[in-house]
């Protein structure tokens, strides 16, 4: 995984070198910007890659599966009884993500248990959540004034405290990549393979699921619903590698996702020079993402109807 460490290092050390002779604290927003961007991507992407390998779905994130949206909610839960604090919305965003994530799964198993099952419960679940954080928002707002942007996914709100605490992901996920990479692997070639070489899928599946809902659902509480990151950078590392083995998919991926935030918040503030108003990172990534979605979906259809 330190293809990806050193590209944050370099982006980070070239955010520094371009800010010239600016005031410290513009160097210092500057900084903790490029390091959110790069941070979250880093663990949506590896999030997204290590539930695809798990649940052997390749149209699912946390977004798809609702885990942001359950996130997001809970987080503005949170907000209404405590107010916007960190450890507070931490921990929130972590119950609220892995109660999206348990109701996906339960009604996709209730199902087939197939990749189809698991988008159509995780777009269901989506819609649950997603509706009730757009009305709670309308009560956040007035003890949170960034509400909105967490619903829209903006690196606009970072902060260092923010970027420091978007570490404990970036350490789950690769906790979860150093024990869980191989055992994923296995875990593509189907439940009967993975028991006859004494691997309990069902336990690699549900320790997968947990660790990437809880480090996905951590940056929903920082910069909201910034979505399809962790759909698109695994097809892309899988495209550019031609192998599913996910000792090094993971890490490209994670590569790519932090590539793909940082240049989306990049553009976001470009677009700001000329409109006077920033487009919020998240909506340049759906813009993106969600076409993407759709053809894979299609293609997927088309696959299985031969």
């Amino acid at each position: 995984m330190s293809a990806p460490l050193i590209l944050i290092a370099g982006l980070l050390w070239l955010t520094i070198a371009t800010s010239g002779d600016q005031p410290n604290f513009i160097i210092l927003y500057r900084v903790s910007r490029a390091l959110s961007s790069l941070l979250t991507g880093f663990v949506l992407a590896a999030s997204g890659c290590m539930l695809q390998s798990a649940l052997r779905s390749p149209l699912v994130d946390h977004y798809i599966l609702g885990i942001g949206s359950g996130a997001l909610f809970s987080t503005y839960i949170a907000i209404l009884l405590v107010g916007y604090s960190l450890p507070h919305v931490t921990i929130a965003s972590v119950v609220g993500g892995l109660i999206a994530l348990s109701l996906t799964t339960l009604l996709a198993e209730k199902m087939s248990g197939s990749d189809i099952a698991y988008v159509l419960a995780g777009l269901g679940v989506t819609a649950l959540f997603t509706g009730l954080a757009s009305f709670t928002q309308f009560f956040v707002i007035s003890r949170y004034q960034y509400a909105v942007f967490l619903m829209l996914g903006s690196f606009s709100i970072a902060t260092l405290d923010k970027a420091i605490y978007a570490l404990i992901p970036v350490g789950l996920v690769l906790a979860g990549y150093a024990l869980l990479a191989k055992e994923l692997n296995v875990l593509l070639y189907g439940d009967d393979y993975s028991r006859q070489l004494g691997l309990d899928p069902r336990r690699v599946r549900a320790t997968t699921s947990i660790l990437a809902g809880v480090a996905s659902s951590i940056t929903v509480a920082y910069f909201g619903l910034v979505g399809f990151i962790g759909l698109v950078s695994p097809h892309i590392a899988r495209l550019l590698l031609k192998t599913p083995d996910n000792r090094v998919v993971i890490p490209a991926s994670s590569t790519i996702g932090s590539i793909l935030a940082y240049s989306a918040d990049l553009l976001s503030r470009s677009i700001a020079v000329y409109t006077m108003s920033e487009v919020p990172a998240g909506s340049i990534l759906f813009l993106v993402g969600a076409p993407f979605f759709l053809v894979i979906l299609l293609a997927r259809l088309a696959g299985s109807s031969k």
